[in-house]
């Protein structure tokens, strides 16, 4: 009995001193582990928001610093030039945890930088961005990582020199502005009222000059702003005061009446390109004379946001040949239907109609930008005569040029029709500059063209 019970208990001791032993492995192994992940060698990741290659008289800096395992200890960010830094941040984190994930993972922060207010010069220097972690490595130093951006310092704005300009425009007429900058630009032009007309090349012989179209919306009622405005390429603005005059005009008034007969013959043509019109036949209409005249004109501006760098046209532009005009630039039109005002419209252009389906011309040489269905302007063909300067002709019957199509001065575009909001055949036509609708009148008189708009290099 003696003998069996030591035998026993011998083997209970064994396995009591064998889980004894892999605990204490387990412990030593966890502790290892944790210390090994406490030591983690990953040093923080360093980056900015947008990539910098300038800084200007005030100019924006987005750094971001991440760090998933230990987290952030600090952040500093400095400019460096020709072994002198300036310190444009400083951010330390306390310890949230005493060990894992201590300090934040992200950090995000816009540093508002004043060139001039640095101490340095202009010219090279080094955008420094420096991040330390919470990590046990190095004697509970932590990571340490380092990135460093080349960039160029420049605070003097663009040198504007304003030469020739159109004295007097009127609200719905255009004009032009010459001028000259010191240096190479990404952004230049004139800006009226807000609105950015932007500078084209004067000549291939003459680097920095400039030549900028102008036009004023048909309702402008005074000149707040009109300026020369140049935006390097480290966002110093520099601007030059024009001397342009506002010539007031009160366009004429009319009326149109809608008939259910209109309604029906129309109708069934929009709702085939804009199947979201609802409602009574009064509903549908007024969607159409007012959402889809805005959604079409919004494509109008944005098509005439980019326009060919080179001078495409010459001289005056041609009117419609043999036609009479139906409708004028400018007109305020009330709608009326069943007796009562139902809406208020601008027309933008100027109605021409000789014989049914009269062959259209381009007006001048350019290129097609735009030849399809839109809205309210039926079949519509646009030209983009170059540096800011489009001619449109809408109602057509067919169209007979391709989008992307070189023309020339009198070359076919399609033929006059019905198509959109027109109740007989006719060409709409319309002259816009940098997508503002003008009054192609000026356009179409030689003297004008010749006093207004040629410059000579």
């Amino acid at each position: 009995m003696s003998f069996e019970s030591n035998k026993g208990g011998g083997k209970i001791a064994l396995s009591l001193r064998l889980w004894l032993l892999l605990a204490a492995v387990a412990v030593l192994a966890a502790g290892l582990i944790a210390l090994m992940l406490l030591r983690e060698g990953s040093p923080p990741r360093l980056s900015l928001a947008q990539e910098i290659q300038w800084i200007g008289i005030n100019s924006e800096v987005e750094v971001l610093a991440r760090d998933e395992r230990s987290g952030l200890r600090a952040v500093e960010v400095v400019l460096r030039q020709e072994g002198q830094e300036v310190s444009l941040l400083e951010r330390e984190f306390p310890r949230s945890s005493p060990f894992f994930k201590a300090g934040p993972e992200e950090f995000r922060e816009v540093i508002e930088v004043a060139g001039r207010e640095l101490g340095l010069g202009d010219g090279e220097a080094e955008l420094v961005l420096r991040g330390r972690d919470y990590s046990w490595r190095n004697w509970g130093g932590g990571n340490e990582h380092q990135e460093v951006f080349p960039l160029v310092i420049d605070t003097q704005p663009p040198v504007i020199s304003v030469g020739e300009a159109t004295r007097y425009v009127r609200a719905g007429g255009a004009g032009l502005v010459r001028y000259s900058v010191n240096e190479e630009l990404p952004r230049h032009g004139v800006e009226i009222n807000g609105f950015f007309h932007p500078g084209y090349p004067l000549a291939e012989d003459r680097p920095g000059e400039y030549v900028a179209y102008i036009g004023l919306p048909h309702d402008t009622q005074a000149l707040e702003e009109a300026q020369v405005v140049a935006v390097d390429r480290a966002g110093n603005r520099g601007r030059g005061g024009l001397a342009i005059n506002l010539r007031r005009v009160d366009y004429p008034t009319g009326r149109i009446n809608v008939s259910d007969s209109f309604l029906r013959s129309k109708l069934p043509e929009f709702a085939a390109h804009y199947p979201e019109m609802s409602g009574s036949n009064l509903e549908q209409y007024l969607f159409v004379n007012r959402e889809v005249r805005e959604m079409n004109n919004e494509k109008i501006l944005e098509i005439c946001r980019e326009s060919h760098p080179e001078r495409l046209w010459e001289g005056r532009f041609l009117r419609m040949a043999g036609s009479s005009q139906q409708a004028g630039y400018g007109d305020r039109r009330s709608y009326y239907y069943d007796g009562r005002k139902i809406d208020n419209q601008v027309h933008l252009g100027i109605d021409l109609a000789s014989v049914r389906e009269a062959e259209i011309q381009a007006a001048n040489h350019g290129i097609v930008v735009l030849a399809e269905y839109l809205g309210i302007y039926g079949n519509t063909v646009i030209v983009d005569h170059g540096q800011g300067v489009f001619s449109l002709y809408s109602h057509l019957s067919r169209i007979t040029v391709d989008e992307g199509q070189p023309v020339a001065r009198g070359d076919q575009l399609g033929n006059s029709g019905v198509t959109g909001m027109a109740g007989g055949d006719h060409l709409h036509f319309s002259m816009l500059v940098n997508g503002i609708f003008v009054n192609p009148i000026e356009w179409w008189d030689r003297n004008w063209v010749n006093n207004q708009l040629t410059v000579e290099p």
